[in-house]
Parts: structure tokens; sequence; C-alpha cells
């Protein structure tokens, strides 16, 4: 054993370097600067899809420990890292393919490979492994396995991978995962491949989706995140567009349903269709799963939002949590709502969003409130300001990170921030950076207006490791009605199961202040794939993807399973399984000071009635407008294309007395007119 230990701890080392700049080595001759791995799909079929891979070249960097040993660091941009401890840290390429079928079960074959030879002049850099936040990272030693003492090229097998098939909304997957350069560390060579021909054949097996069934016309957001599968254009051509699923159900226990009134007026007001799924104290999360479960199976009903009223008083099975329960995720325990919407298929990817409004009769009233208001009136320049918090821990250092999603960048993350950030999206930032953070820097930020909060770095479940703030630091803001979305890279901020007022819940629950709504972790989060599910909800929002919540939160979820694996025991669904929402996932994300509509109405025949909406003089993309009678008995909506939308009313509608309201997200909305 004690031979054992001396082979595998080769070399230990503290983990704070040095580092120098990023070298581009050209593998295909032509790139001359950093560029992403390349797929072309060369044939696509119902039974084959047959791509052409090429790699470009990749990054190299020299890296100095503090003892004075030089390792490099190896990445090509848009990769994740192998993050096997004592094993060199390599790239690693995920893809998702589409699949034509539920009962396909894919098989891959490598047609071909080639590969050309790189001298390396310095080990590799051994991954540490994942390990939570609550861990420092500089307190976890390198670690130079066995591999570094044998003449093999690692990964010696499993270069080319396919995981297991899933449905995301309407689409077929899975994820492909390639490991592009393998390392020989007594050679002290580099392989790494040039191109590669795969073939990914699908044959009929049994079912993989359960009893639900494929929607015909899926949520636009749901959508769009399945736009940049693998095979996805060449076998969708031809579909019908999808609509917005604006279909949302409100699971709340009997206690909470008379508190609900208003806001569900002014969701309907919005154009969704909102079913209310009232519980009681004998209902388990497998229960009240079932109900959504034979909602969504319906065509007619099926939904894309869900709103959980109530909080869940700790019990050890979490399920029977009352008076809202939730499940217990399949990697590691964590309290996981999200687990109340994987309804399409054996797999960990959701079919819909969700979110959580907790807290006692009062709480939830005023977060209700709040939501409204946010929704319907706020505005303001506070709406262009925004907040970054980080450690300086980590490798890249956490301030690294939030840097880049300030002005763009990520050498060596797996989802890069596109190139301006947010600043070049038109917010302005104030930061807070360790050593020098502080609470009461946070709470004069906060309180002057903020659009918006990053944090990355180190949490409890009621505080902020950079700069203390805490539960309490919450209950003294008076920012008012100026409340920001928070986007939090921490352990346990949102550890709602467990905490009587968790960080996340004392945000929300905070009247006339505090936060709108937050994302945040009920149990240890990582330290690198959390970084990267931040990024892609950071690049939607800059990129205007999707414009609520829940979408916006959920394009990292969807980007952490692709690049940190889908299966129960990886990374990804750690992540997807932790990380819960606290607001209205329904919520439109303001993202800078709202414009005034302008909308001109021209009815035409058979209760026709043709809705011109601009702002600023231009024409307004996907502004919902909803026409509508006092009880909504009547409710016809629908959305902007090139400023202009068609709303054919019923029959009974003619002699009816009409509003309409219309809205978007940066837009001031026009609420309740009368339609003469």
């Amino acid at each position: 054993m004690k031979k054992l230990s001396l082979i595998l701890v080769a070399l230990l080392l503290v983990a704070s370097f040095v580092t120098a700049q990023w070298n581009w080595v050209c593998v295909d001759g032509v790139s001359k600067k950093p560029t992403p791995i390349q797929v072309k799909v060369v044939t696509a079929t119902a039974k084959e899809l047959k791509l052409e891979l090429t790699v470009p070249g990749y990054l190299e960097r020299k890296v100095k420990l503090t003892d004075g040993t030089e390792v490099v660091m190896i990445h090509i941009p848009e990769t994740a890292r192998t993050m096997e401890r004592g094993f060199p840290m390599l790239p690693l390429f995920s893809k998702a393919i589409k699949l034509e079928s539920d009962r396909c079960q894919p098989t891959l074959t490598v047609v071909a490979k080639e590969e050309a030879s790189f001298k390396l002049a310095l080990p590799v850099i051994p991954s540490k492994g994942h390990f939570t936040r609550d861990i420092p990272e500089d307190s976890v030693a390198f670690e130079f396995g066995p591999v570094y003492k044998q003449d093999v090229f690692w990964p010696e097998k499993d270069q080319f991978q396919l995981g297991k098939p899933f449905i995301l909304s309407e689409v077929h997957g899975s994820i492909l995962n390639v490991l592009p350069i393998r390392a020989n560390h007594v050679q002290m060579l580099l392989k790494v491949i040039t191109k590669a021909t795969l073939v990914i054949t699908c044959e009929e097996k049994n079912m993989v989706r359960g009893n639900s069934q494929i929607r015909k016309n899926p949520s636009k957001a749901f959508k769009r995140m399945t736009s940049d599968f693998i095979g996805y254009e060449e076998a969708s051509r031809g579909e019908v567009p999808a609509e917005s699923n604006k279909k949302l159900v409100v699971v709340t226990p009997a206690d909470f349903e008379g508190l609900l009134g208003n806001w569900i007026n002014w969701k309907r007001q919005n154009g969704w269709t909102v079913t209310v799924k009232t519980i009681n104290s004998s209902m388990t999360a497998t229960n009240i799963k079932s109900s959504l479960q034979d909602l969504y199976n319906d065509v007619t009903t099926r939904f894309g939002y869900v709103v959980l009223i109530g909080d869940a008083a700790y019990n050890t099975n979490f399920e029977v949590a009352q008076p809202m329960p939730t499940f217990k995720g399949s990697k590691e325990g964590a309290a996981a709502d999200r687990v109340y919407v994987r309804l399409a298929g054996n797999d960990n990817y959701p079919d819909a969003f969700i979110s959580r409004i907790s807290g006692n009769a009062t709480e939830i009233t005023n977060q209700l409130n709040k939501i409204v208001a946010y929704e319907q009136g706020v505005s303001g320049t506070w709406l262009n300001r925004g907040l970054l918090i980080a450690s300086d821990q980590g490798s890249p250092i956490d301030y690294e990170r939030t840097n880049w999603i300030e002005v763009g960048g990520g050498q060596g993350q797996k989802v890069p921030i596109v190139t301006g950030g947010l600043k070049g999206f038109g917010i302005t930032f104030s930061k807070q950076y360790d050593p020098s953070a502080s609470a009461s820097g946070v709470a004069s930020a906060v309180n002057a207006g903020l659009g918006i909060i990053c944090y990355i770095g180190h949490g409890s479940s009621t505080s902020w490791g950079t700069t203390g703030f805490s539960t309490s630091n919450v209950s003294s803001l008076s920012n008012g009605a100026m409340q920001p979305v928070i986007w939090s890279v921490a352990c346990v901020n949102g550890d709602f199961l467990k905490t009587n007022n968790c960080f996340a819940e004392a945000w929300l629950r905070k009247a006339n202040g505090g936060a709108v709504a937050m994302e945040a972790a009920s149990t240890n989060e990582s330290w690198v794939p959390p970084c990267d599910k931040q990024a892609a909800t950071v690049n939607a929002i800059i990129n205007k993807k999707y414009s609520t919540f829940g979408a916006l939160e959920c394009e990292g979820v969807v980007a952490g399973l692709k690049n940190w694996g889908d299966a129960n025991s990886t990374e990804g669904n750690k992540m997807a399984e932790q990380c819960n929402l606290f607001g209205d996932c329904t919520m439109l994300v303001r993202t800078k000071a709202p414009t005034t509509i302008q909308a001109t109405l021209e009815r035409g025949l058979d209760n026709n009635i043709v809705f011109n909406v601009l702002s600023e003089d231009r024409a307004v993309e996907e502004a919902t407008v909803t026409v509508y009678n006092k009880d909504f008995s009547i409710m016809v909506t629908g959305e902007t294309v090139d400023g202009q939308v068609n709303i054919i009313l019923p029959a009974e509608a003619a002699n009816a007395e009409l509003f309409y309201t219309i809205v978007g997200q940066d837009l001031t909305p026009v609420i309740d007119q009368p339609l003469n």
C-alpha cells in the first residue's frame, strides 16, 4: 500500500501559480488564430448521420507553480476539460446531436481518423478533479498519477463516445463526446486529431420516453435551445415554426390559493393560459408530478411553465416536505425542483421551466406584488447598471471570469462570453472583488439601483463569502422598486429545504426592496462547471435569445448538461438538480430602461383586428398583444412579427366589453386599454 501511495502521489504541489500568455498552435496549416473544433454534416437521413470533425489547432500556456516547476495547460476554444484527479487536464469536446426518433438507439462508428504528433516540452498540468466551492481551491494539491510514468497515449480508449439518448422538449438527442488530444509523458508527445469521419446509425429499439407524446408545436424557447444540435437543420427542414407555449401551471397549497388573484390576472393579461393545481398536505412530490404529467401528455393542456407556491419545511423525505414538497436529486441528494419538469423521456433534460415562490402568506403576497410591479412599471437608468462580485481564488481566478462577463472572452472556459460582454450590450458595472470587497459596498450599489448582479465565489446558506453580505444585510436594504435579477455561482445560497430563510429566499422575501428573481444552488457547487452555466445565461441575455427568467436560466442548464454530462452521476446533472429558481419563471427580465409603445389598430371584417406595434419609431418583434373581457372568458393573444399581429376574435366578442394589453421585454406595457 505504501509503494502504491508513493506512485500515485508522485509529486504534490500547492495550487497557486503564475502563468504566461496563451500561444496558438496551428494544426490544420490554415488557422492563424484560436478556432473551435469544426463539425460538418456530410449526410443526414432518418437512419444515418455522417459527420466530419476537424481540429484547427490548440492553445498552450506555460504555468509555473510556486515551487518553480513548469507545466503546460492545453485548451481548445469552446471545449471543456477532462477532470480526473491525477490525470492530464486535456480538452473535452461535447456536442448534442439530433436523433430522428424516440425509438432510436444510436451507434457510433469511427470510419476514419487522422492524427498529428506535436512535441510536448513540459508535462501537461494534472487535474485536481471536481470539488465543491466550500473547499478552497488552493488547499487542494496537484497530483501526478501513475499515467505520467507510463508509455501510453492517454486517454487510451473511449476517445469517441455517445451518451444516453434523451428528449429535450420535442427534440430527440444524444451527446457526442470527443477527446481530440492525447498525451504521452514518457515520449513527451501530444497526438492531436486533425480530421475524423464519424457515422451515427439509428436502430429502432424500445421506446425511451415513457408514456408521454412528442409535442407538435413546441415552445419557442426550447426550439431555440435545440437549434444548434448537430443535424437539426438538415432533419427539421420543412417543419412548421413553433409558437411560444404560454401555458402556465401554478401549483399551490389550498391555504395560499386566495393570494394569487392579482398576479394570475396579470399573467392572463399577458396572454398566459393559467391552470391552478391546488394541493393538500397528503400529496407528495410524486403525486404532484403525476398530475403535471397528465397535463403534459395531453396536447391540449401541454404547458411550458410551472410555478410552485410555498416553502418546504425540512424533512428527511423531501417528497413530503410541507407545504410544497420537492425532489431529492439523483446525483447528490440536492433539493431539486427541476425533477418536476422531467416529463418526456427517461433522461435528465427539462421539458418545461419551473420556479418557486416560497414563504408565508405575507411573504408570498409581497413577492407577487413585486413581480407584477416589476413587469408593469419599473423604469429608469438603474436597469442599465450591474454589480460583479468575485473571489480572488480559482483557476482562472473568479474575478477574471466576472471580467469576461463584463467585456467578453474566456480563454480556457468552455462557454466563453461573446465579444463585448454585457458592457457592450449597454450595462455599466461596479465591482466588489476580494480582497477589498465589503458588505457595505454591496449594500451601497444595490440601494442605488441595479438591474443585474453576477456573483462567483464562496457562499453559505445565508451569505456570500466574498463581501460577507448576509440575510441580515438584505433585510436592511432600501432599494425600493429598483430590484435586480441575481445569478449566483456559490455554495448553498438556495438551500431552501434545510434553511428556514435561505439567502435567495431572503432577497425575494424582502418587502420594498431586495431582488425580484434569483437563481441559486441548494447544495455545494463545483468550481468550474457552474461558471459555464452562468456564461451561457449571460450570452443568452446579450444575444436577446430569450426574455423570461425561466428560459434564460434553462439555457445555462442545457449548456451544463451538454458540456459536463447528462447521466445521473455527472457534473452536468449535479448542476441541473442543485440549481433552483426563486421567483416567477414567466417573468420578463428587464435588461435596460424600457421604451414607450406606440400602437395603432385597424379593424377588419369578421371581428378581425390588426395591431401595429412600434417603439422609438421601429417595428417591435415578439411583443405580446392580448384582447380579453373582464372575467377572461374571452381571451385572444398573439405575438408581433415585423411589428404586426392579427387578432381574430370569436363571435361572442361582438357585443362584449373588451380590453387589450401589450407587453414585451424592455417595453413600458400598455395595460387595460378599452377596445372601442
